[in-house]
């Protein structure tokens, strides 16, 4: 429902609030919310976005020149990253799990783990070491 139909409900005598409830079929929940003007959900930032869109995106953009350099960020990187960030504008340092939910939230960004290769155990499925081990026998 539009903010023209809201204002058309409640200057209008001969309307109350129960006959849009039944013309639209929604809750009285919602509409008692537009017309006290309560905040939708999707409107409003959560507690863990603390920036805003256009610093977010700056972050994401520099993220991609370090790719594009070459340089694989890892978590430890972009947390610096936006630590100067809050830095320049005073704003308190970033919790123990902020960063992931930043990269969990932002659609371009993904993360990959890395783990070490172990030589040892490649070495064990290498036919031509086998074949010496049983030549010994």
């Amino acid at each position: 429902m539009d903010n023209k139909r809201i204002g058309q409900i409640s200057e209008s005598a001969t309307f109350s609030h129960c006959t849009p409830l039944r013309l639209y079929n929604i809750p009285y929940t919602i509409l008692s919310n537009r017309i006290n003007s309560h905040l939708i959900y999707i409107n409003t930032i959560i507690n863990s976005q603390k920036l805003t869109a256009l610093k977010e995106e700056v972050i994401v953009q520099e993220i991609f020149d370090l790719d594009s350099q070459r340089f694989s960020p890892r978590i430890h990187n972009i947390e610096d990253i936006i630590n100067r960030l809050f830095a320049i504008y005073d704003i308190t340092y970033i919790g123990l799990y902020w960063t992931f939910n930043f990269v969990k939230r932002q659609s371009e960004l993904y993360t990959r783990w890395n783990c070490p290769y172990n030589y040892q155990k490649a070495q064990y499925k290498d036919p031509e070491i086998i074949e010496i081990w049983f030549r010994l026998f």
